[in-house]
C-alpha cells in the first residue's frame, strides 16, 4: 500500500442530475495540493464560497449526507466520498454549479472511472493514517455500529435486515483495498422501500429518482424499477447490502482519515454512520495530544 497522499492527475467535468431535486449540475474536479483536503467550490454563488468535505461541516445526514459552510451548503456527496476513499484520494477542489452533487447511476462507479481515467498523482506529503486504539459503538434501536482495533487496513461488514420484509436478510464482509471497492462494492446503486414513496413525493424529494439509478424494494420480496415498476436487473444478488457499505465507506471518510479498523455494523444508516465518523475523528485527534 502506497502511503502518500494523493490527487488527481488533470481537470475532468461531469454533468448529471441531482436524486433528490432533479436539478441539473456540473461537476468540474480539480487537483490539489497536499494537505489541502477535499472541497467543493460552489460557483453558482458570486463570492464562490468553499465547503469542506469533513465531520466539521457535517450539516445533516437524514437519508443523505449535507454539508454546510459559510453560508454555503453541498449535499448528496456520500456517493462521490466512496469513490475517493476507495482511490485513496486525499486532495481534490470540485467546483459544483448547485447545491446538490449528480446521483450518476445511483453508485460510486461513475464517479470512480472517471476519477481513476485522469491518472491518480502520487503527492509527498504521507497520508493522514489512523490506526483505532479503542473500541467505539453507536447505537439507535435495532441499528448499530461497532469499530474494533484492526491492524491490516480497513474491514467493513454489514447485515442488512428489515424483520422478514423486502428482503431476506443479507450480510457481506470484505477487506478494503482499491480492487476490492472497485470491483465488489463501487456498483452496488442506491435503493428505497415501497413504503416510502409517498413521504419523499410530500417533502418534493426525489425528483431525479429514474430507472437507471434507483432501485425500489417491495414488501413482497420483489425488486423494481422506480418509475416503470419493471423487474429490476441486479448487478449483484445482494446488491442492496453492498451498497450499505459503500455509503459507510464515503461517511466515514468524512474523518478525512486513512482509517485502520474493523467495522462491524447492523442495521445502520447515515445518520449512525456519521455519529461513528465523529466519534473516529474525536479518538483520533485524542490519540494525537496523547
Amino acid at each position: 500500500m502506497n502511503n502518500q497522499q494523493k490527487t488527481i492527475s488533470r481537470i475532468v467535468e461531469y454533468s448529471g442530475i441531482g436524486l433528490f431535486t432533479g436539478e441539473e449540475v456540473k461537476l468540474r474536479f480539480k487537483p490539489a495540493p497536499a494537505n489541502t483536503g477535499i472541497n467543493f467550490k460552489r460557483t453558482d454563488i458570486a463570492s464562490q464560497p468553499k465547503v469542506s468535505a469533513n465531520v466539521e461541516t457535517l450539516s445533516g445526514s437524514k437519508r443523505l449526507i449535507s454539508l454546510g459552510e459559510k453560508g454555503a451548503g453541498v449535499k448528496s456527496i456520500e456517493h462521490l466520498m466512496a469513490a475517493l476513499a476507495g482511490l485513496g484520494i486525499d486532495n481534490i477542489e470540485i467546483e459544483i454549479n448547485g447545491n446538490e452533487v449528480p446521483a450518476g447511476d445511483g453508485s460510486s462507479l461513475l464517479f470512480m472511472q472517471l476519477l481513476k481515467g485522469t491518472g491518480i498523482k502520487t503527492l509527498e506529503e504521507p497520508k493522514n493514517i489512523f490506526c483505532l486504539q479503542e473500541e467505539l459503538k453507536v447505537s439507535d434501536g435495532e441499528a448499530s455500529i461497532l469499530a474494533l482495533p484492526y491492524d491490516k487496513g480497513l474491514s467493513l461488514s454489514y447485515i442488512l435486515d428489515f424483520n422478514g420484509s423486502f428482503l431476506n436478510r443479507q450480510c457481506f464482509e470484505i477487506e478494503m483495498t482499491e480492487n476490492n471497492f472497485s470491483t465488489e462494492i463501487a456498483p452496488a446503486r442506491t435503493f428505497g422501500l415501497s413504503t416510502i414513496i409517498e413521504e419523499y413525493k410530500k417533502l418534493g424529494w426525489g425528483k431525479g429518482v429514474t430507472d437507471e439509478n434507483s432501485l425500489i424494494l417491495h414488501e413482497d420480496g420483489t425488486i423494481t424499477k422506480p418509475l416503470s415498476m419493471s423487474p429490476a436487473k441486479l448487478r449483484f444478488p445482494n446488491e442492496c447490502v453492498r451498497h450499505k457499505i459503500l455509503d459507510i465507506i464515503g461517511d466515514l471518510y468524512l474523518t478525512n482519515l486513512t482509517l485502520h479498523a474493523r467495522i462491524v455494523a447492523t442495521k445502520s444508516g447515515h445518520y449512525l454512520n456519521t455519529c461513528m465518523a465523529e466519534k473516529i475523528f474525536e479518538s483520533s485527534k485524542k490519540q494525537v495530544h496523547n
